[in-house]
């Protein structure tokens, strides 16, 4: 298998005769790293919360304009961790989050709307790409049974490696 992501300027579209409706844009990317073995708190993800951050504050957005996210979900527990470490809620309440249905399809942040990496058995050399392509077909109508009743204008993606060693957090905006 395999996968891609182009990455174009609006003259690049232009130029391969692409509407630009029909794309999302990169707003934002946050990276972050920290060093190997040294994991000041088991149960936060630090890195990520840096990198949402740099993310958030290159586009001037918070939590609270995310209308669809894609998380890093290698355990069932690292997705919980990620919604707090992006801020869709307080520390050490992203269990009680999920399970009081805010990252449903219908709920207050709708996240890994397609069941995330687990569903898809964590394609590690495509998480990135496959999180992205999730983003891009919420926000243009695509996802048939779970597409979301409001298609979302701004979305997000974590993805971590190495035990939050290393993240990236992107933001997405639809163009129309």
């Amino acid at each position: 298998g395999g996968s891609c992501v182009i990455l174009v300027s609006e003259a690049g579209l232009e130029k391969a005769g692409i509407d630009k409706r029909d794309c999302v844009e990169i707003v934002a990317l946050g990276h972050s790293t920290g060093p190997l073995g040294e994991v000041a708190d088991l149960t936060a993800l630090d890195v990520t919360e840096n990198a949402a951050e740099r993310a958030y504050g290159s586009a001037g957005w918070d939590a609270t304009d995310i209308d669809v996210a894609e998380v890093h979900d290698c355990f069932s527990i690292t997705e919980a961790l990620m919604y707090e470490a992006l801020g869709f809620c307080e520390t050490g309440e992203g269990v009680a989050f999920g399970a009081a249905g805010e990252t449903s399809l219908t709920g207050s942040v709708p996240v890994n709307t397609g069941g995330g990496l687990m569903a898809f058995w964590h394609p590690v050399g495509a998480t990135g790409i496959k999180q992205a392509f999730e983003v891009f077909r919420q926000m243009h109508g695509k996802c048939g049974d779970y597409q979301l009743a409001k298609r979302p204008r701004r979305g997000l993606t974590a993805n971590m490696g190495g035990d939050d060693r290393t993240s990236v957090v992107t933001l997405y905006q639809r163009l129309s």
